[in-house]
């Protein structure tokens, strides 16, 4: 009986003085040692390291390849998937809450007042759908929209008017949606408004309307992702982009 070892290792120094920042970075250990050992009708085969896996080390037959080893990866895709390595993303406003304010169950609401609305297509988005009546800023919602179409979560109950002009959401930065969303509304600080609003509410909710049916509701669509997104937003300061 014959015993072949080969072994490859490698070794890393890192040497920093003090204070310096310092960082291992991803390697492998590659066509580690091969023991082979037999003995009557048993062989048996070890390593301490492989190959990377490639197509080049791949197993083939019968149509069929089989890939083994270390992968190497793309840090740069891991951080998309990951957000920089489970890192997560900063608190402000573009990261929590603008998607819900750009969305048409709350644009269009906020841009009424600065429009006249007629029978308009359903696109560009935040306009009224197509069969809608006729509106403007002094028209009476309560005559369609009624308590009714609100959902039972919140504390403060809506009128149905439309949004001040200076309110229309409508090609606003991050920057300038947050400092809207950080003022006060009706004498309700932003916490209270966008949790307990009934009408704020219905935007993420289950999007009921006066003419029976749902339409889609703005993201989280669901009240309790919205609620817990303001509080985070809320508690991070009311930071802007």
């Amino acid at each position: 009986m014959r015993v072949f070892i080969l072994s490859a290792i490698a070794f890393m120094a890192l040497t920093a003085s003090a204070g310096d920042d310092k960082e291992i970075d991803w390697y492998s250990i590659d066509a580690g040692g091969r023991l082979e050992a037999s003995g009557g009708q048993w062989q048996l085969d070890g390593s301490i390291g492989q190959f990377d896996a490639t197509e080049s080390n791949a197993s083939t037959g019968g149509g069929l390849s089989l890939t083994g080893g270390f992968w190497s990866f793309d840090a740069a895709v891991l951080d998309a998937i990951f957000n920089d390595r489970f890192e997560a993303l900063p608190i402000t406003f573009g990261n929590t809450l603008a998607e819900t304010f750009r969305h048409p169950r709350c644009t269009t609401c906020h841009a009424v007042a600065a429009t006249d609305f007629r029978r308009v297509n359903d696109t560009p988005p935040g306009v009224l759908p197509a069969a809608h009546p006729a509106v403007s800023a002094s028209t009476d919602c309560t005559v369609c929209h009624t308590s009714s179409l609100l959902p039972v979560e919140g504390t403060i109950a809506p009128d149905w008017q439309s949004a001040p002009i200076a309110f229309d959401f409508r090609g606003k930065t991050d920057a300038e949606l947050c400092a809207l969303a950080s003022q006060p509304v009706s004498g309700h600080p932003p916490l209270e408004h966008m949790s307990e609003d009934k009408l704020v509410l219905w935007a993420v909710g289950d999007g009921r309307n006066p003419a029976g049916g749902t339409y889609p509701t703005a993201p989280p669509n669901d009240i309790a992702q919205w609620r817990a997104r303001v509080q985070q937003w809320v508690d991070a300061g009311l930071p802007c982009d």
